[in-house]
């Protein structure tokens, strides 16, 4: 289970064109959209229990630190997480019910984290490398940070995932996750940004249902 909260929280658990847009003064607001990928290094697992968890494709609708994530696929629906409250609201396939878990949990022990400039290009943007090398696994991030920034403070209590670690590294929404175990290799990756305005509705929790 903490395999998959990786994956999708970061996930995930965060173009309109194939050319770079720059907002060096302006917080990113928009929705972006992702495809999942996998690779497998061993015969122990195939794709298909990994599109059966994880899923193929996920949007995500982002404003000030705020995020609803929805999955195509997978044990998971969607998640939202509420910066003020750092809760995160999950919601199971087939369920209305939304299960909620708060965010300041102590994060993974880390080996140790590098970044890497100008590491890949993605839908035209040059992105620099984050690498976080963990006793079991290895997450790289993908990012730029003139792009599509983010205030790290948003995230300064979200120790889960060590998240407020890797928003004070990047200032910016990823533009690919990618999480490596012995088995298999298993990323997310942007496949088109809008910017446009949110309505704070869409972040609302009925309380009914959790």
């Amino acid at each position: 289970m903490k395999v998959i909260f990786a994956f999708l929280v970061i996930t995930i658990s965060l173009a309109c064109t194939s050319t770079q847009k720059v907002k060096s003064k302006e917080y990113f607001e928009g929705i972006i959209t992702f495809k999942n990928e996998y690779i497998l290094k061993t015969g122990k697992i195939d794709s298909a229990y990994l599109e059966k968890i994880f899923g193929k494709n996920a949007k995500l609708t982002f404003k000030q630190g705020n995020y609803l994530e929805s999955y195509d696929g997978g044990i998971f629906v969607e998640q939202i997480y509420i910066q003020n409250e750092n809760r995160t609201y999950v919601k199971e396939n087939q369920s209305d019910t939304l299960l909620w878990y708060a965010c300041n949990r102590p994060g993974d022990k880390m080996l140790r984290s590098e970044i890497n400039r100008k590491k890949e290009i993605i839908l035209g943007i040059v992105c620099d490398e984050l690498v976080n090398y963990y006793p079991n696994k290895t997450v790289r991030f993908y990012f730029n940070s003139d792009t599509l920034k983010i205030d790290p403070d948003w995230y300064r209590n979200f120790t889960d995932f060590n998240k407020n670690f890797n928003a004070s590294k990047m200032k910016a929404v990823y533009l690919k996750y990618s999480l490596e175990y012995p088995d298999f290799i298993a990323s997310t990756v942007a496949t088109s940004i809008t910017w446009k305005k949110i309505d704070n509705s869409t972040f609302a929790i009925s309380k009914n249902k959790i």
